[in-house]
């Protein structure tokens, strides 16, 4: 079947509504034999009869008179549709992707302002690990994406927004890094997918540190008990503490485990207004 045009639904609403051929014509603009074709063509595309015709009026069969009441609402629908963006009224779906890190302790101060100074603006936010979401970006599964950074792509732009140190985390009975017998340590670290991780093998293998083992585990909670019970140490975000100082482990600062700086990163062809928006609100571009 051939799919039915707006054009047709607005001729024939036109003439519901105004009772006949020559007033609908005048409404929409057009000569009187260009209604009536329309009309013929919409009632075959329909296989029914629309209108009866007797003695040159269109008199709405029952059938007519029900399709109207849907025609009405698609052509209200597609009226509203041609007004639904306004310059100063920002809509659209933005789809960020974040660190665990920067959803608990950034976005926080800033979505709320965000959110209520832009109410048509659908956030979706979801959390992910640094290399999952550069790949979803590279993907065009995201507009943008709170991770670890520099990001240096011919097809992406970044601005940088804070800096997450890294601290070591210890059961409470080792006070410095000399108390850690390494080969018989393990290590509680998330997926390889975690910049973290990466940071943190690297930093043990600059200091010629071999543990005893690695062990996979997708949960600060999980590690932070493990750690506590003394089965193994660990690599956390500084900001996980941020609120209260531990009681149950012991956070060591150790030399030569770099900060992880983050960034929002996007593509350069996705740079909508919408989405600098969203940037210049968490990342104001004269701060840096």
């Amino acid at each position: 079947m051939e799919a039915l045009r707006l054009a047709q639904l607005q001729i024939f609403c036109a003439v519901m509504e105004e009772g006949s051929v020559v007033a609908a014509s005048r409404r929409m603009h057009c000569v009187a034999s260009n209604i009536t074709a329309r009309l013929k063509e919409l009632e075959q595309l329909l296989g029914q009869d629309l209108f009866a015709r007797e003695k040159g009026r269109l008199i709405p069969t029952p059938e007519g008179r029900l399709f109207y009441h849907e025609a009405k609402e698609v052509v209200e629908k597609a009226h509203s549709l041609a007004n639904f963006f306004q310059p100063d009224v920002p809509r659209g779906i933005l789809r960020i992707g974040a660190l665990d890190v920067a959803l608990a302790h950034f976005l926080p101060q800033y979505m709320p302002a965000f959110m209520a100074a832009h109410p048509d603006v659908e956030i979706r936010l979801l959390r992910r690990a640094s290399y999952t979401l550069e790949h979803m970006l590279d993907d065009q599964e995201l507009d943008l994406a709170i991770t670890d950074g520099p990001i240096v792509h011919p097809l992406l732009e970044s601005r940088f927004v804070f800096t997450e140190e890294l601290v070591l985390v210890a059961p409470q009975n080792i006070r410095s890094l000399q108390d850690i017998h390494w080969p018989s340590t393990t290590v509680l670290l998330f997926h390889t997918d975690c910049f973290y991780r990466s940071a943190f093998e690297r930093w043990m293998a600059e200091q010629g540190f071999v543990p005893r083992a690695i062990q996979t585990v997708e949960s600060y909670d999980v590690i932070r008990a493990c750690v506590r019970d003394g089965i193994g140490i660990s690599c956390f975000p500084k900001s996980i503490f941020a609120r209260k100082a531990p009681d149950d482990v012991r956070v060591l600062a150790v030399q030569g485990l770099r900060p992880a700086p983050v960034y929002c990163v996007w593509r350069r062809n996705g740079a909508k207004p919408l989405l600098h928006r969203f940037i210049n609100t968490i990342c104001p571009a004269e701060a840096y």
